[in-house]
């Protein structure tokens, strides 16, 4: 580690809306508090897995805003030893799903040096708007939030997280956009992270529009931008008495910034 410099872990995590949520909160709990990132991003956030958050990380603090998609879509933590709060928004990027939006914070972190953290989950292929017309929405989301995100972070340190909900043309414009994902910064390629198999829940895999249910495939990432060099990263195996926390799986990254 260079001489000054400040090293924290990130982590995203789809925590499945309220699907079977009474028998997966103890997992929930167990993954942070066996696995706490001191930067934590969720897409498919409600109020009850909220709450489970918030009580498995009592070092941390997160975005408290009137926006109801703060509580039913996406919110962002971080622990107060290392980060304090400067300021947060929520900005529309044509995301498909009520109050879905970008949801971003900037931090200082304890060597004073400033980061945007932000997150956002675009849209399920199956939408009945997608299904219509046949045309990708997730491309032009794509591109949208890169330019929010130029205007928000500029040339700053900066972490995009994402269930991306695709696999081809929204990772290349991130890429051209400047952002790095955390496999590729170290020459390796991502594991799947969805669905997670065996469930053990009486419930669908996937989506009942294919015959193939939901194939596996990588779609949460962690995407860095700017002074910030990516260490290590890992797709997280994590069961609690056999259950999981997520049909997803989270993905946990090892960043440093450089000496303020």
């Amino acid at each position: 580690m260079l001489t000054g410099s400040f090293t924290f872990v990130a982590m995203t995590y789809n925590v499945w809306g309220d699907a079977h949520l009474e028998q997966r909160e103890p997992a929930i709990r167990d993954l942070l508090e066996t696995r706490p990132p001191d930067l934590l991003a969720t897409q498919e956030l409600r109020p009850g897995s909220r709450a489970v958050i918030d009580a498995a990380l009592p070092g941390h603090e997160r975005v408290h805003d009137d926006f109801p998609g703060w509580a039913v879509q996406s919110n962002l933590w971080w622990r107060t030893e290392l980060f304090t709060h400067v300021e947060h928004g929520a900005h529309d990027v044509g995301i498909l799903d009520e109050h879905a939006r970008l949801f971003w914070v900037r931090l200082r972190a304890a060597d004073a040096t400033d980061l945007v953290f932000a997150t956002a989950h675009l849209t399920w292929p199956g939408h009945r708007d997608e299904r219509a017309d046949r045309a990708n929405r997730r491309t032009g989301q794509a591109e949208a939030v890169v330019a929010a995100l130029d205007e928000i972070a500029g040339t700053a340190p900066c972490l995009f997280t994402v269930d991306i909900n695709d696999i081809g043309e929204p990772l290349w414009v991130l890429g051209n956009g400047g952002f790095l994902d955390s496999f590729t910064a170290l020459g390796r390629t991502s594991p799947v992270t969805h669905p997670v198999a065996p469930l053990p829940f009486a419930t669908g895999r996937g989506t009942r529009l294919s015959p193939l249910g939901s194939p596996a495939k990588a779609i949460d990432w962690i995407f860095a931008r700017g002074p910030v060099t990516t260490r290590a990263s890992e797709v997280v195996e994590f069961f609690s008495a056999g259950i999981a926390p997520s049909d997803h799986k989270p993905v946990a990254a090892t960043y440093t910034l450089p000496p303020g």
